[in-house]
């Protein structure tokens, strides 16, 4: 039997199951726990507080009194459409004009707190400006908070901003209130399904993104965040003070939460200041506003090698205007800058070829003593210097380019929504000719599976029945685990397999000659 081609059969079934398993399959996710004491309720944000005067409290309430109103208040411009509520200067609504589609960030407007909620029982009075929203109200305890959200002239970077004035003769102290995101964070409609297990919450500390969890205490970081696979809502710090971080929920009931505790001097004022991120996570995009949010965009396990490619896939479309041209090429040049590996993996499996009558005879010979076997064996691979696993090794090199471009085709914002030719309107998505009994039917990974099988018959069939089966069924399996992938993935297969095929054929044409194969090959 073959032994090289069963253990590379063997090898990349192995390889995409748990690549199938890592990414495809829904990690489980710990049952939420119920929420701890410690979550502070709007009763207690005054904990601690120095109560004021009552003529102090009705002269404030008086500036304010009836004129807050219950109505919902919009604010928009070219990139965003945001609902405010007054309970709480809320967000109800932050919808943004992505790709030429709607998305609204905000998964749950029933949720309660809402999105970048503070002081939820106060009502906040509205007025909007300029690409701006400036909600003022009066707590209890005579501090006036000025809440302003300030949208950016170009991009999705924003400002947002809490000034407290104490109009009153004492210090008071605002202890653990608290504002933030949640429940969940929205995305497109076709892609909501999967979003539940896919909302994080994040911080960028000293080296890395870490992953809060509801157990977990961490320190504020360059920022705070929650996301999904395509968008995110980041929290920037301007001003330094003191910020705790927790998480409550879990999928997509995950509230990003920042606790606080200010002190505001007597007739005197304190103001907090954030740059505020809602919008798209393009690695490009995020990377030009220096702040460490591209860290947000998970390239997987082999990130070095999924950025160069994010890289190299943005200058080529740059040039070509079209990313699945991108992946063409970038393919091909993966495969000239490896082909000394395949020459050798094509010279190995000659190689073992034409030692099948010398193993045949040997197992034939030693069926009854299987270490004799192991010994006689290694003895012909050895003295005809012959290496048995010489032609998985350009196989094994490629999955982490494969799982790295998968990352990356999954990850990146840019690819999203990306078109290739005709019926492939999305790179990131599984393609669709067409819908056959209300099921769609993916072309790419059918015609990949025929170009597996007709570069399997330029191999040559296998004269082992086991392994002629599995050959067999290996066009079948990757079709099978390749139907649901990204198009631009099994694009880049494809085109690989494409490559492979031309090689082969080269090599096969001068191994009539293996004077001729020893002279042309590039790897002695």
């Amino acid at each position: 039997m073959e032994q090289k081609n069963f253990l590379l059969a063997m090898g990349l079934i192995i390889g995409f199951l748990l690549l199938w398993s890592v990414f495809i399959v829904p990690r489980f996710t710990p049952p939420p726990a119920p929420p701890t004491a410690a979550v502070p309720e709007s009763g207690r944000q005054m904990a601690g507080t120095m109560a004021a005067t009552a003529s102090e409290l009705k002269s404030a309430h008086a500036e304010m009194g009836e004129s807050v109103e219950l109505a919902d208040t919009i604010l928009h411009d070219e990139n965003n459409e945001i609902v405010f509520s007054p309970k709480g200067g809320s967000i109800k609504t932050w919808r943004l004009n992505s790709k030429g589609q709607e998305v609204d960030l905000v998964l749950n407007p029933e949720g309660d707190p809402l999105p970048l909620s503070s002081f939820p029982d106060a009502l906040y009075k509205i007025t909007l400006g300029d690409r701006k929203a400036v909600m003022v109200a009066v707590l209890e305890n005579g501090i006036r908070v000025t809440k302003t959200l300030t949208l950016s002239p170009s991009g999705y970077l924003h400002q947002i901003s809490f000034r407290f004035q104490n109009p009153t003769s004492r210090s008071i102290e605002l202890s653990k209130w608290e504002w933030g995101w949640g429940p969940g964070l929205g995305t497109a409609v076709t892609e909501q399904k999967e979003n539940k297990g896919l909302i994080r919450a994040i911080t960028l500390g000293k080296l890395k993104v870490h992953v809060i969890k509801e157990a977990d205490h961490p320190e504020f970081g360059r920022w705070a965040a929650i996301d999904n696979r395509y968008y995110l809502a980041a929290f920037i710090p301007r001003t330094e003070h003191a910020v705790e971080l927790a998480v409550t929920g879990a999928k997509d009931q995950t509230r990003l939460r920042m606790i606080e505790t200010t002190m505001v001097p007597p007739q005197g004022e304190i103001t907090l200041a954030y740059d505020l991120y809602v919008g798209p996570k393009g690695f490009t995009q995020l990377k030009k506003y220096g702040k460490g949010l591209e860290e947000s965009v998970d390239f997987g396990i082999f990130s070095a090698l999924g950025r160069l490619i994010l890289n190299a896939l943005y200058y080529l479309k740059a040039v070509t205007g079209n990313y699945g041209v991108a992946i063409i090429l970038l393919t091909v040049g993966l495969q000239v800058l490896m082909s000394p590996l395949t020459i050798k993996s094509f010279k190995a499996t000659l190689a073992m070829k034409k030692l099948q009558p010398k193993i045949a005879e040997i197992q034939a010979r030693f069926k009854g003593d299987p270490k004799r076997l192991n010994i006689e064996m290694m003895n012909v691979y050895k003295s005809t210097g012959t290496n048995p696993f010489g032609g998985c090794l350009p196989m094994l090199l490629q999955l982490p380019i494969f799982w790295a471009l998968f990352t990356t085709l999954r990850n990146a914002y840019e690819l999203r929504g990306a078109p290739f030719v005709g019926w492939i309107h999305d790179l990131s998505t599984p393609d669709v000719l067409f819908h056959a009994a209300g099921f769609p039917v993916h072309a790419l990974p059918l015609v990949m599976g025929g170009a597996m099988f007709f570069q399997q018959k330029m191999s040559g069939a296998a004269s082992d029945p086991t392994q002629k089966q599995m050959m067999t069924m290996m066009p079948i399996m990757f079709t099978f685990m390749f139907y649901g992938f990204p198009s631009g993935l099994v694009l880049y297969w494809l085109t690989n397999n494409l490559m492979t095929m031309a090689f082969q054929w080269s090599f096969q044409r001068f191994s009539q000659d293996p004077s001729r194969v020893i002279e042309t090959t590039i790897v002695k």
